[in-house]
Parts: C-alpha cells; sequence; structure tokens
C-alpha cells in the first residue's frame, strides 16, 4: 500500500469530520495534512487506546529521527519526512504532543485554568502549529507570529470541545480535564452529575468552557484571510464541523454525559452552505 493511502486510511477511520474537511485540499497538501494527522493519531492512540508509555517514547525516537533525516521504515514517517521536504516544518510542536500524551500517562493534575490551557495546547494547540506551513504556506514566514497564535487557538478550541463531548468516556479512564478550581467555583459534584443529573453548577460550568471555546474559534474566523486561497474552505469547515459540536450540547441540555453528542450529515450541509455564504461575503473566490 502507497504511503498516502495508509496515512489516507487512519484519517477515515478516526475522524469522518477531518477527512471531509481536509479532503477537499488539492492532492500535496492533502497528502500532508494526513500525514500529520497519521502522526498525532498514533501519538494519541500510544496512551489513550494502550496506555503504553514504551510505544509513547518510541515514537518520540521516530520523529526525532525523522527530522534528522534518518528516516524509520515505517509509511507513517516516510510520508512525514516526506511532507516536512515540501512544507518545512518546526520539530517542537512534534515533541510537544507527545509531552501532552506524557502528561497524561501520569496523570498529571489540572488544578487551575492555567493548567487546563496548557494541557489543551499540548495536546491540540501543537497540531494547529504543526498545520500552519501547509495550510498557509503563502503567508507562513511573513505573518509567523500571528499564524501561530490563531492556530494554537483553534486547535485549543477543538481541545475544549473534545473534552466537553468525552466527559463520561473519560471519566471512565479516570480523567477529569475540568480545572478542580472551576468544578469548586461552579459548586460541582461531579460524581452526581456523571449519574446523569444536570446540576444548574454543572450547567454553568459547561456553559463557561462552550464559551471559552466559542471566543478561541472566533480568533480563527477573524483571521481566516491569512491562509492560503485553497485551504480557506477546508480549514473553516473543520472548524465550523467541530464548533458545531458545542451547539449541540447546549440544544442537549447540557447533558453531555449520557448523551454522546455529534453533528449530523444534514447539519454539516447546512453549515457548508453558511460557511460558503459568510466567505463570499469576506470576498473569498471560492
Amino acid at each position: 500500500m502507497d504511503k498516502y493511502e495508509y496515512v489516507q486510511g487512519i484519517i477515515e477511520q478516526s475522524s469522518v469530520t477531518f477527512s471531509k474537511a481536509f479532503g477537499q485540499l488539492e492532492e500535496n497538501k492533502r497528502n500532508a495534512v494526513f500525514s500529520i494527522y497519521a502522526y498525532c493519531r498514533l501519538v494519541d492512540d500510544a496512551i489513550d487506546e494502550h496506555n503504553d508509555i514504551e510505544a509513547l517514547e518510541a515514537l518520540e525516537e521516530k520523529v526525532k529521527r525523522t527530522f534528522e533525516g534518518d528516516v524509520p521504515d515505517d509509511p507513517v514517517f516516510e510520508a512525514l519526512h516526506e511532507t516536512n521536504e515540501r512544507y518545512p516544518n518546526e520539530l517542537e510542536p512534534f515533541l510537544e504532543l507527545i509531552d501532552g500524551m506524557r502528561d497524561d500517562y501520569h496523570n498529571k493534575p489540572i488544578k487551575t485554568e492555567e493548567d487546563l490551557d496548557e494541557y489543551c495546547y499540548k495536546a491540540a494547540g501543537t497540531v494547529g502549529r504543526m498545520l500552519l506551513p501547509i495550510v498557509a504556506s503563502q503567508s507562513f514566514k511573513e505573518n509567523k507570529s500571528r499564524l501561530v497564535e490563531v492556530g494554537v487557538e483553534l486547535g485549543k478550541a477543538m481541545q475544549l470541545t473534545n473534552i466537553l463531548r468525552d466527559v463520561r468516556e473519560d471519566f471512565k479512564e479516570r480523567r477529569i480535564y475540568f480545572p478542580d478550581e472551576s468544578i469548586e467555583h461552579f459548586d460541582v459534584e461531579m460524581r452526581t452529575v456523571l449519574t446523569g443529573m444536570v446540576t444548574p453548577g454543572y450547567k454553568a460550568l459547561t456553559e463557561h468552557y462552550i464559551e471559552k471555546a466559542k471566543e478561541k474559534y472566533r480568533v480563527f474566523y477573524d483571521n481566516v484571510e491569512l491562509f492560503d486561497a485553497d485551504a480557506v474552505l477546508p480549514t473553516y469547515l473543520a472548524a465550523a464541523f467541530y464548533e458545531a459540536i458545542l451547539d449541540e450540547i447546549r440544544r442537549g441540555g447540557y447533558n453531555n454525559v449520557t448523551k454522546h453528542h455529534y453533528v449530523g450529515k444534514f447539519r454539516k450541509w447546512r453549515l457548508l452552505r453558511k460557511a460558503k455564504k459568510n466567505l463570499k461575503q469576506r470576498g473569498f473566490d471560492l
């Protein structure tokens, strides 16, 4: 199997949302995005699925070798190497993602908003950074600092969305990503909530993080002109599809414990139409 077919298979199996959104990119960019996604999936799965710290350490060694030009005999890292040749990237965010999964393995406590922000950066803000040389290739050097801020905020928004969507699944793994100080501030008893009872405090806690995530999505929407013309719509759609999960949580009465919220095909079709309309009004030629 061709290495790009291999990484495409990973994203199609793992994320219909990202597969559909970024599948619209031209071939080189599509292959590059899928290669980075496949790497991120391997890193996540090493801990989230297998709880295997040795596998995580092996991936760290492989990605270091890849950036040094000593490419492992592995389709994901072969694809990643070619991606870096075409769209030069930095090693730092690739290692920071691994560091975030290492924190997960050791159950690093999240006590404050700052702890949560650091976790969201390592888990997904890093991914935003990895993708920038691909989806903003034309303006990356000129606008690097601003683009990094935008890409990181988008990644953090998506990670907050993941946290809000996966409360029950995370709790089963003995993980709670809401900071201790926020749980105390909103007077939430998580064990009560996890029976399916949406208390006023838990509703307020959830709404607090929905709004924080939406603020971060807005940073991306307000700066979408920094991205390559052919990457604007796919990136915009990835954000819009993910943000819509937050709206589903609201519609579901903030019950993100007994219900698994997702965005259906018809809703995605409407979001596609809305995205095209919004972007055309802003002068984009789609």
